[in-house]
């Protein structure tokens, strides 16, 4: 398993080093044809500085030659050893070109011949001959002819070396680059290499990401990587992934065990609603037969089959609003032939609910009424009322149910228009509220309003769905 860090440290490095090797290389050949091209210069100088020192010796000759000093003496032979010292200094240097060479020995023959004839001159017993000193003007000639020549051999010499010198440096350099290029090249191959496969498996991550970003928890994990911190990154994303269905999936059990713990919950508190408001509705059955009010009966009978019929046929937690409005006329139809009057009752449904998918809990609505009638407009004798009047809202069915009965007990404490509190007594009202809450995971649902003798009790039954 490669790193990324490590192949970056490495790929650095080759990049270093080759710069090292380049820099390092140029300058060795740079101070390599500087020091030849010194030494040429400097061998050119000393062939030059033999002339001079020529020239030096045949002068202190002639200021012997007439003088005969022994300083002048002295000085023509430091001359003489001098020329010969750098002479022999130039031997090896003569040897790289055949014409420096031949040039090279004729002056040196030339000299030491012309030393033989200075020292026949200098010497008492010397071989002296009258026109000596015209040969020896002659030979002093010659050399600094022969001199000049090889200086000359010398300059053509250094100026083919030096020419061969500067192609090979310059062969050498573009060498060099062309090494450096590749070197370079290999180096960018490299790194574009390593930067792809970062891109792939960054694009990798961003389409697994894309895809929990659509809800598609499901889809495949990444594949590997040859680096092992890119593979360590998407290991701890696809297990990220993992971690996030599994606590979906555990929220949607809860969510789902939730659901079901509501709707049980909202059958057992129906179960608790139905058999109190069959004791009413038999009581008014039984006391409109041992009145003999026939016709009354027969009409009782059908309304409470009606209610009973469509509570025993319900086997879901809601039914749709205009059910509800059905079965809230059957019930108001029994309770205005039990009240015979006292109570009057008004149903204003500004709009037919038919086609539509309004649900509410089944008996929702009639308790509220069944409420007024009991707590509210029990001890009245005649005058009572009680509205109800169904409207669309934007959000929500609003269903008002107003008396104007006793009301309940007022509690200065309890503000906004929820002034009083559900009483303990109104297990209906409780049992409502309380189902509503549950269907619509809500807690605005019902609220509860006393003015001027009136009082009102509003149910919230929202259009949009559960949630």
């Amino acid at each position: 398993m490669k790193s990324i860090r490590k192949e970056m440290t490495r790929n650095h490095l080759i990049l270093l080093l080759v710069a090292f090797i380049f820099i390092a290389s140029n300058a060795l050949v740079n101070v390599d044809s500087s020091r030849r091209y010194n030494g040429l210069l400097q061998d050119y100088q000393q062939v030059n500085g033999l002339l001079a020192v020529n020239n030096r010796r045949q002068t202190y000759f002639k200021l012997y030659s007439k003088s005969h000093d022994e300083g002048t003496l002295k000085q023509y032979y430091d001359e003489c050893r001098l020329f010969d010292s750098q002479l022999r200094g130039l031997d090896d240097k003569m040897q790289n070109d055949r014409k420096c060479k031949m040039m090279y020995r004729i002056v040196g023959q030339v000299a030491e011949y012309r030393r033989e004839m200075a020292e026949s001159y200098i010497r008492p017993d010397g071989d002296y001959y009258p026109s000596l000193m015209a040969d020896l003007d002659e030979v002093d000639l010659e050399i600094e002819r022969c001199l000049n020549q090889l200086m000359s051999q010398y300059l053509e010499y250094l100026n083919t070396a030096f020419a061969s010198h500067s192609r090979t440096l310059g062969l050498t350099n573009s060498i060099l680059i062309v090494f450096f290029m590749a070197a370079s090249l290999f180096g960018m191959v490299l790194n574009h290499q390593m930067s792809t496969s970062i891109l792939n498996s960054i694009k990798r991550l961003t389409d697994a990401a894309r895809e929990i970003m659509n809800n598609n928890l499901e889809a495949a994990d990444i594949e590997e990587t040859p680096y092992a911190e890119l593979n360590q990154v998407s290991a701890t994303f696809d297990q990220m992934k993992r971690q996030i269905r599994t606590m979906i999936t555990e929220l949607h059990e809860t969510h789902q065990m939730k659901e079901r713990l509501a709707e049980a919950k909202i059958r057992e508190l129906q179960m608790q609603m139905n058999p109190h408001f069959l004791f009413n509705t038999l009581s008014l059955v039984i006391r409109s037969i041992q009145l003999g009010e026939r016709d009354t009966s027969i009409q009782l009978v059908k309304a409470i089959s009606r209610i009973l019929r469509s509570s025993i046929e319900i086997n879901t937690v809601s039914i749709p609003l205009d059910e509800e409005i059905e079965l809230l006329q059957s019930y108001l139809y029994i309770q205005k032939l039990h009240l015979k009057g006292r109570v009057t009752f008004c149903l204003d449904v500004r709009k037919s609910f038919m086609g539509e998918d309004v649900m509410i809990p089944p008996l929702t609505i009639q308790p509220l009424v069944e409420n007024s009638i009991q707590h509210g407009l029990k001890d009245r004798v005649s005058g009572g009322k009680v509205d109800i009047l169904i409207t669309e809202k934007p959000d929500y069915i609003e269903a008002v149910v107003a008396d104007n009965g006793v009301g309940f007990p007022k509690n200065p404490d309890q503000p906004s228009l929820r002034e009083t509190p559900i009483p303990k007594t109104s297990i209906g009202l409780k049992n409502v509220e309380e189902r509503l809450r549950l269907f619509y995971r809500k807690e605005d649902v019902l609220q509860i309003e006393r003015t001027e003798g009136i009082t009102k009790i509003t149910l919230k039954l929202y259009k949009s769905d559960r949630h």
